[in-house]
């Protein structure tokens, strides 16, 4: 997963520039998946982040960002690129790797209720506060991990940031045993949370 960056003023306050009321749809609607082109992400494969204040988890240095295809290929001081290139002026700013939220629950639905935000209202606040990946959480559908996972998919066709999957299990029998190896080996999903409350609570419904 390529590290995406931000830039920052020194309060950390996201740098943006708010839209007037004629451009109020700039940013994404939902059905627009993260990486299409729309969602207020640009279609430029190369992108020069100049002059900022790159901050690190080890140390913090003045330097140049260099990104192709959203991977993030050099960073030092004063790098020459071509003039096919985006450059973003940083100059004055921290720029600093967006936030992994790996703990949440979007679209949930539990007991009666369903949480307020879902894939789209949920990552479009987390990203507007710098937040650029989180992990959500897939409730199974009638004890069924493969339905709850192609619910979640499904749910997930909102989103417009990277994202990735735990899965609760719910029970646990011969069959769950074998949904779980389904979901590790050819689903890429290898984190669990296993339920020991909410007994006699049927999930998914």
């Amino acid at each position: 997963m390529a590290c995406r960056f931000y830039l920052f003023f020194s309060l950390s306050i996201l740098l943006f520039t708010p839209p007037s009321n004629s451009q109020s749809n700039q940013f994404c609607e939902a059905g627009i998946g993260y990486g299409e082109v729309g969602c207020g992400i640009s279609s430029s494969t190369k992108l020069l982040i100049k002059g900022g204040t790159v901050v690190n988890a080890h140390h913090q240095e003045v330097a140049d960002v260099y990104v192709e295809d959203g991977i993030i290929v050099a960073v030092k001081p004063d790098l020459k690129v071509s003039d096919d290139v985006k450059v973003i002026d940083a100059t004055g700013k921290f720029v600093m790797p967006g936030g992994i939220d790996p703990h949440t629950h979007l679209a949930m639905e539990f007991m009666g209720t369903e949480t307020i935000d879902d894939f789209f209202s949920g990552q479009a606040a987390a990203l507007a506060g710098g937040t650029t990946m989180h992990i959500d959480f897939v409730i199974p559908v009638n004890d069924s991990l493969i339905a709850g996972l192609e619910t979640y998919e499904e749910k997930a066709k909102k989103s417009c940031m990277d994202y990735g999957f735990h899965m609760a299990i719910t029970k646990f029998d011969d069959i769950v045993s074998r949904d779980m190896e389904i979901i590790v080996k050819e689903k890429g999903i290898n984190s669990f949370k296993f339920f020991l409350a909410y007994k006699g609570i049927t999930y998914g419904q």
